[in-house]
């Protein structure tokens, strides 16, 4: 129980931040989520060029045309 108490001590400035600021840091862990996927499902790519571009084009900051 000490140990709890002394964690919970040490990590207080950081609890009370989490309250006081509403950032987090969802997006950034959704994005290199996403790119470990693309990345188990397309078996490498030869080409940095191309698996930066699948990256962009399924977060949606470039839009395909025909």
């Amino acid at each position: 129980m000490k140990k709890a108490i002394k964690t919970y001590n040490n990590f207080l400035p950081y609890i009370e931040n989490s309250f006081k600021y509403d950032i987090n840091n969802g997006i950034i862990e959704g994005t290199n989520t996403l790119i470990k996927c693309i990345k188990r499902i397309s078996f490498g790519y030869r080409d940095f060029k191309h698996f930066k571009t699948r990256i962009l084009l399924i977060k949606g900051h470039i839009i395909y045309t025909n």
